[in-house]
């Protein structure tokens, strides 16, 4: 598996290192020096999506977690982890999720509900994904009266619905837990037993069907995943204002809802490489950007990515290294 990840990643980047030479390395260049360090305002940017998500999250875990060990400001932190891990490391996109398990869990909480909790979000972003990409196509229809060079996003966007309708009813019939147990040892490689958060089969079903009766908070972080989505489209028209070309509010929603949805459809390429950037290319061709412009916007979401996530892996590994010094106690069970 890990071996498929890098040979995916490698061939993304050559096809990233492609579009930029097609574009033109001194105008991508240029416009990034005129740009300069106020792109810099992106990092801090990302935040704010990220702050909806956390909420979303703290909505599916707090009747589970009375004590707030896992407050609001701790899944900030760890969502903060999670994309980190996903953006950054080799891993097929849901390897921030079983790290955000493995953080909560040291809290002090039991693994069943964090692993429901994490579970029923992921089920509700695509679900999410789908509507936002559905959004933003519905207004590039309405802004340009066609878009014949997304035919493949639409049959994409088409073909992914069932996918989180299916999540969410197999959430609530409870039958979701062998595939997980499955998909779980494919994943992390192992051959040996399923992650600790997945062994009780029994507790994890139950966690998963008292979650699915609560039906105003699954409503409510859906619309916290929404909401942060749609916020994240702030990074694209700063950017592009940044970049010396403007464009309204409607336009930066259209360009990240696909290339959003691009990239969580390529998951298996580690941190999207080659993916990403080809979504950024097609979608900005559609509402009529220059290509040169097109790779300016997606270096700086890249350069976003590293900027944003390396310091909190970095964090991440102190933390988990601190854990083993004498004197620093572990969360209380």
């Amino acid at each position: 598996m890990k071996r498929i990840a890098y040979l995916l990643g490698l061939a993304g980047l050559a096809a990233a290192i492609v579009l930029v030479a097609r574009a033109g390395w001194h105008a991508v260049l240029d416009a990034l020096a005129a740009a300069g360090l106020q792109l810099l305002w992106l990092v801090p940017l990302r935040v704010i999506p990220i702050a909806l998500d956390a909420a979303g999250w703290r909505l599916l875990l707090a009747p589970r977690d009375p004590q707030h060990r896992a407050a609001w400001p701790v899944l900030l932190a760890t969502a903060v982890v999670r994309e980190a891990v996903n953006r950054l490391l080799p891993v097929a996109g849901v390897g921030g999720e079983l790290v955000g398990v493995r953080i909560v869990v040291r809290r002090g909480l039991e693994p069943a509900p964090v692993a429901t909790s994490v579970i029923t979000e992921v089920v509700l972003t695509l679900l999410c994904l789908v509507l936002f990409a559905a959004l933003g196509l519905a207004l590039l229809v309405a802004s340009t009266r066609g878009a014949g060079s997304l035919d493949s996003i639409f049959i994409g966007v088409l073909l992914a619905s069932p996918i989180p309708i299916a999540g969410l009813w197999l959430i609530n019939e409870g039958r979701l837990v062998a595939w997980l147990q499955r998909f779980a040892a494919v994943v992390t490689g192992s051959t040996g037993q399923v992650p600790p958060w997945l062994q009780s089969m029994v507790a994890f079903e139950v966690e998963l069907a008292g979650l699915a009766r609560r039906r105003g908070r699954l409503a409510l972080a859906a619309l916290c995943q929404l909401a942060g989505m749609m916020v994240g489209a702030s990074e694209v028209w700063l950017a592009l204002r940044l970049l010396g070309h403007p464009v309204s509010v409607g336009t930066a929603l259209i360009i990240e809802s696909v290339v959003l949805f691009v990239r969580n459809l390529a998951f298996a390429i580690p941190a999207g490489l080659g993916a990403q950037e080809a979504g950024v290319v097609l979608i900005c061709a559609a509402v009529g950007l220059s290509q040169e412009l097109a790779i300016g916007l997606a270096l700086a979401k890249r350069m976003r990515e590293v900027l944003f996530g390396l310091p909190a892996l970095l964090g991440w590994h102190l933390w988990e290294s601190m854990r083993g010094v004498p004197g620093i106690p572990a969360a209380s069970k």
